[in-house]
């Protein structure tokens, strides 16, 4: 029995009758996975390089006489001037990885590697559970040329093939309603055309039919009326 009480709350449906929720790919870490750790290790080794190059010794070579004359201020200065390098650069690496994405982006290749190599071995079991051989996908990079470039064009032809479809199917319509119209005005044409031959074969046959004094007096009246019509202008 139905009711208009908002209070009441209708019966949940059957989970038979609910459809399922597709599935969402998994959420992408934000922490440096293995590449990202990789990458900043890489760029923190670089730095310390650079600064184990930048030493003391080499940097009073460019300053002698300070060197010489002022060590202790100059090995401070050496100091600062190592310290403030390496903080710079590696604020501004930070700073260039937050603005392009570049963490996220490499724990969702990690995440795509690993993807593939589960599916890779999931075949590979697969095929060896029913005794069958495993084909290895050809590696992209021994393709040739033509095939790879293909590849790329290949969503683009394919979608203006499908667009010069569309416009063949509109014209192909358009020249279907044009013919139509063509052989419409053609019939009304020749309907035309008919009526004029039905009527000029009526003048013949009332010219026929008409007795040569009858003619006459037609011909007449027909140079009176003329010359009335003269003499009225």
């Amino acid at each position: 029995m139905a009711t208009d009480d908002p209070t009441v709350q209708p019966a949940p449906e059957p989970a038979s009758v609910r459809s399922p929720s597709p599935v969402s790919a998994p959420p992408v870490q934000a922490t440096p996975g293995p590449r990202a750790t990789a990458l900043q290790q890489l760029y923190s080794d670089a730095v310390t390089h650079i600064l184990k190059t930048c030493n003391y010794e080499n940097f009073a070579s460019c300053f002698p006489t300070p060197a010489r004359e002022a060590s202790q201020s100059l090995q401070q200065l050496h100091e600062e001037f190592t310290a403030r390098l390496g903080a710079s650069m590696r604020m501004n690496f930070d700073q260039i990885v937050e603005e392009r994405n570049v963490v996220p982006s490499l724990n969702e290749l990690d995440q795509l590697i690993e993807d593939a190599k589960r599916r890779k071995q999931k075949a590979m079991d697969v095929a060896a559970a029913e005794d069958k051989e495993v084909v290895q996908p050809m590696p992209p990079h021994t393709l040739p040329a033509q095939e790879l470039y293909l590849s790329h064009l290949s969503p683009s032809l394919s979608q203006q093939s499908e667009a010069l479809k569309q416009r063949q199917v509109a014209l192909q319509g358009e020249n279907a309603e044009v013919l139509q119209r063509v052989l419409q005005q053609r019939r009304e044409i020749e309907a035309l055309v008919q009526g004029l031959e039905n009527v000029v074969q009526d003048i013949n046959g009332s010219v026929t039919v008409l007795k040569p004094e009858e003619f006459d007096s037609i011909r007449n009246e027909a140079r009176t009326v003329d010359e009335d019509m003269r003499m009225a202008d």
